[in-house]
């Protein structure tokens, strides 16, 4: 009896020593990457865009800040919450696919901007088809978690809102998304129920007006757009006294609740390693 209770006592003291070493086990940004290919569901797809667009994959990671745009501001404030992986949504670089084109590459601001990332070893790693690809798509479920509103169609994604007029929506998501401003197109006293959701730069035409044309769809919430697709569609629906509405909060805040979820996200598999949301500053202002 007394052998049995020493070999639990044993068995019980090793596998918290075994676990805690697990969890202290250093983890180099490429044995991270590849927990990120191993949760993607159903499976991960290798593209141009979601590799590490600048650093080193083998060094040692301190901790992990998602975003949405990896500007100056966000280099910074990773450096001070000490976390030298940087998970980004859009390009680093000013560029759809990071590329910097002939004659960028003697700009003060890029150079500057690449000598304070390998100044600080930072690895940028880009997670955009994948995260988009991946079951649910974390951007479009973040963005619907963000809003509160009760997701009724995943393809396309169509929130239900609580009834009411069209220009209250708009007054409530100007101050959700604390920004100065956003652009309505549609009758202000509409009554609004089902949205879709555009977000970020949506590539066709069928995801802007496909969405806004079915009869369960009120008005699509659109990240940024051509001008003449969605505004002029938008707005000969509303000469045409249609009961059809496009409201535009930008790329920026449209996907960036999706990198907010993705850290929530990432915290389910890895451990060891601190993950935190790096929000972006507002970039534009409103002149009074």
């Amino acid at each position: 009896m007394k052998s049995t209770s020493l070999f639990l006592i044993l068995s019980i003291t090793l596998t918290g020593i075994i676990n805690a070493q697990v969890a202290t086990t250093p983890s180099t940004a490429l044995k991270i990457i590849e927990l990120i290919r191993e949760n993607v569901k159903p499976q991960w797809f290798d593209t141009r865009t979601d590799t590490i667009i600048i650093g080193d994959g083998s060094d040692t990671v301190t901790g992990i800040a998602t975003c949405m745009f990896v500007d100056m501001n966000i280099l910074k404030r990773a450096v001070d919450a000490h976390c030298n992986m940087i998970i980004t949504h859009e390009p680093t670089f000013y560029d759809a696919n990071d590329k910097i084109a002939g004659f960028m590459k003697d700009d003060e601001v890029l150079k500057e901007k690449i000598n304070y990332i390998k100044e600080h070893r930072l690895i940028i790693f880009r997670f955009h088809d994948n995260a988009h690809r991946n079951a649910p798509d974390l951007i479009m479920t973040g963005l619907a978690n963000d809003l509160g509103w009760k997701i009724v169609s995943q393809s396309p994604w169509i929130l239900e809102v609580r009834q009411q007029k069209l220009s209250k929506l708009c007054d409530d998501l100007k101050q959700h998304f604390n920004i100065d401003g956003i652009r309505v197109i549609g009758d202000p006293q509409m009554e609004i129920s089902k949205v879709a959701l555009v977000p970020g730069l949506a590539p066709t035409l069928q995801m802007h007006l496909g969405a806004l044309q079915r009869n369960d769809v009120d008005a699509i919430l659109v990240g940024e757009a051509r001008e003449w697709e969605d505004y002029v569609y938008a707005r000969d629906a509303f000469d045409q006294r249609k009961q059809k509405a496009a409201i535009f909060i930008g790329h920026l805040r449209s996907e960036e609740p999706g990198m907010k979820y993705c850290a929530d996200w990432l915290q389910t598999f890895i451990k060891g390693v601190p993950v935190t949301f790096l929000k972006d500053e507002n970039y534009w202002w409103v002149p009074k």
